[in-house]
């Protein structure tokens, strides 16, 4: 089974000597037998499929050694061929992952914790929306009537009936 790509341009002139001159269906049932390789002569050894487009051409080199159509086909074969090393050479010498601030987070245990607190800092910038000063000032308000802490106690009691402040 071939795969077929787009043709280089050594596959597209090998097809045009067949099909000039020809309507659309004539064309098509001659690029058909090209496909099959019935019409060339199978004694010539210049014509040859090419080894990545996978179309018939004809070799018009000096030596006959040339393994694709075009020079598109060639460095698509070579792309293949680093892309092929790249795979291989990573898969034998990985690259170690860097390092990210969730791997200091061991969320899968009963009580997760932050190994570094470095990281929990900056983690927790990206989620925490800093308070702005008008919430600030009426905290500051509240913190001056009730004091600092849970209760909603005032800390100071005026006792209207002496002088005396008392405080809870």
């Amino acid at each position: 089974m071939i795969n077929y790509k787009d043709p280089g341009t050594g596959a597209i002139e090998f097809t045009k000597r067949y099909t000039e001159g020809c309507t659309s269906d004539e064309a098509l049932s001659v690029i058909q037998k090209l496909l099959r390789g019935e019409l060339h002569d199978s004694t010539d050894k210049r014509v040859k499929r090419c080894n990545y487009c996978g179309y018939y051409w004809r070799d018009d080199s000096l030596r006959n050694t040339r393994r694709t159509c075009s020079e598109e086909c060639k460095r698509g074969i070579k792309t293949l061929q680093r892309r092929q090393q790249r795979a291989d050479k990573e898969l034998l010498n990985p690259k170690p992952r860097k390092h990210k601030l969730m791997d200091d987070y061991y969320y899968w245990y009963e009580y997760p914790f932050w190994v570094n607190e470095y990281s929990m800092i900056k983690v927790g910038e990206r989620f925490e929306v800093p308070w702005s000063s008008e919430k600030m000032s009426i905290i500051e308000a509240k913190q001056s009537i009730y004091g600092k802490g849970n209760r909603k106690i005032p800390a100071r009691v005026i006792d209207y009936h002496g002088d005396k402040q008392n405080k809870f």
